[in-house]
C-alpha cells in the first residue's frame, strides 16, 4: 500500500458509458460489488470533470430506487469512513431506472435546467 491510501489498489474495469447510472451499471457489473469512491476514482477517466458528491448522491438514488443494495461495510485502517459496498439487485440490471434515476423521485429534471426554468415561469 503507497502513501496515497487504497487508491492505487482499485481495479478498474473499462467504463464505455458517460451517463452516470448506466456508467455505475457497467461498473458493478463487471466487478460484481464496487464502492462509490472506487466508481469515483474509475470514473474519473471516462468523465473528469465530475465530483465525488454527485457519485455518492446517484448511490443514494440507485438504493433509493432498489437497483442496488449495500453488500456489506469495510472498516476503515485509518479511522475514517467506513467503506460500503454495494451490488446491483439480481433482475434489476436492465431496469429503465438506470438512465436517470433522478427522474423516478423529482419527475421534473426530465425538462433539463433550461426547459425546467421556462416552464416554471409561465406557471
Amino acid at each position: 500500500m503507497s502513501d496515497k491510501g487504497d487508491a492505487e489498489d482499485i481495479v478498474c474495469p473499462e467504463i464505455t458509458m458517460k451517463y452516470t447510472g448506466l456508467a455505475i451499471r457497467e461498473f458493478l457489473m463487471a466487478l460484481g460489488v464496487g464502492s462509490p469512491y472506487e466508481f469515483y476514482k474509475c470514473f474519473k477517466k471516462v468523465k473528469p470533470d465530475t465530483s465525488y458528491k454527485n457519485i455518492a448522491y446517484y448511490f443514494y438514488l440507485l438504493k433509493r430506487a432498489g437497483l442496488i443494495e449495500p453488500v456489506f461495510t469495510v472498516r476503515s485502517s485509518r479511522g475514517g469512513i467506513d467503506k460500503t459496498m454495494y451490488r446491483i439487485v439480481p433482475g434489476k440490471e436492465e431496469d429503465l431506472g438506470w438512465l436517470h434515476p433522478q427522474q423516478l423521485f423529482y419527475p421534473e429534471t426530465r425538462y433539463g435546467a433550461r426547459k425546467y426554468w421556462k416552464r416554471k415561469k409561465t406557471i
